[in-house]
């Protein structure tokens, strides 16, 4: 079910790795995208993560639960990557 049981590589690794192979542009990539940013949070990757979310978000079309799903994480992802003194938003 999730690959091969003798990997010994951290969870976070390979979760990197399967999100690289998600169809780009998919509300699936942008969702998963926003939730590594966020587990991220701290790292250099955590912001490219979030901003390749961002840009696939832009292009795709709205109106699905899976789009607002999506974008409820994305929205969540740039409230805690750029929190303010408490406050928290998109750039």
């Amino acid at each position: 079910m999730f690959g091969n049981r003798n990997d010994e590589r951290l969870p976070l690794q390979r979760a990197l790795e399967a999100a690289a192979s998600l169809k780009p542009g998919s509300w699936e990539s942008v969702e998963s995208l926003a939730v590594l940013a966020i587990e991220c949070k701290g790292t250099p990757e955590a912001e490219q993560l979030y901003q390749t979310a961002s840009r696939a978000a832009a292009q795709l079309k709205a109106g699905t639960y899976d789009a607002v799903r999506a974008l409820a994480w994305l929205s969540r992802a740039g409230r805690e990557l750029h929190a303010v003194s408490g406050r928290g938003g998109e750039p």
